[in-house]
């Protein structure tokens, strides 16, 4: 492969805000329809009725890509790591069935925007699916660290990781116009949808 293009850092990009707002999982085999642009690296299209949000402690959530070379292949490392406040056996229930999952892909959103004004758009990133290794890039359940702390002001939650191997960098998910909506079938337990825009 050869380079086609340069790249530009825009005046906006400088306000490069860290950092994921939202993270959504679905299983592996959950997928329906899967549309990719190679243009853009931007998932047009990725349906499925069985998405759940996973909500996290402000600003804990984040991912990392870290790509390796050797022999003429290249390996991304894909890491998603977020923060669930307090011991409960509700939580420890959520945390034994991701424990126990086959794979799981993640959507992410980043509190990064496009800049475009009045109606900036937010980021979406596809972690656990690549054009690649397909369904194999998935993430699984790499570990929990639980504390309740031992002093009345010490942290009390679990430290969450999903990692998996990949072999491109996590794409885009369009979201909104000539993508797809996120939508919730009931509160935020529930089932979101994954449709057309």
């Amino acid at each position: 492969m050869a380079l086609t293009q340069g790249h530009e850092v825009l005046c906006c990009d400088r306000n490069r805000r860290g950092g994921l707002k939202t993270i959504y999982l679905v299983d592996k085999d959950k997928i329906d329809t899967i549309v990719y642009d190679a243009a853009t690296n931007k998932y047009t299209s990725f349906m499925t009725d069985d998405l759940y949000n996973f909500q996290f402690d402000r600003y804990t959530g984040g991912f990392d890509a870290n790509a390796t070379r050797e022999n003429g292949s290249t390996v991304v490392n894909v890491q998603l790591n977020f923060y669930i406040p307090k011991v409960t056996a509700k939580v420890n229930k959520t945390l034994n069935t991701l424990s126990k999952t086959c794979g799981v892909i993640a959507i992410v959103e980043t509190y990064a925007d496009d800049c475009v004004e009045p109606t900036a758009s937010t980021y979406h990133f596809v972690l656990g699916y690549d054009e690649v290794f397909k369904f194999d890039a998935y993430l699984d359940f790499v570990s929990a660290e639980e504390s309740t702390g031992v002093a009345l002001q010490d942290a009390n939650g679990a430290q969450v990781a999903l990692a998996g191997d990949a072999a491109m960098f996590p794409a885009e998910l369009l979201v909104g116009t000539g993508g797809v909506e996120i939508t919730a079938s009931g509160g935020i337990e529930d089932e979101y949808t994954i449709a057309a825009a």
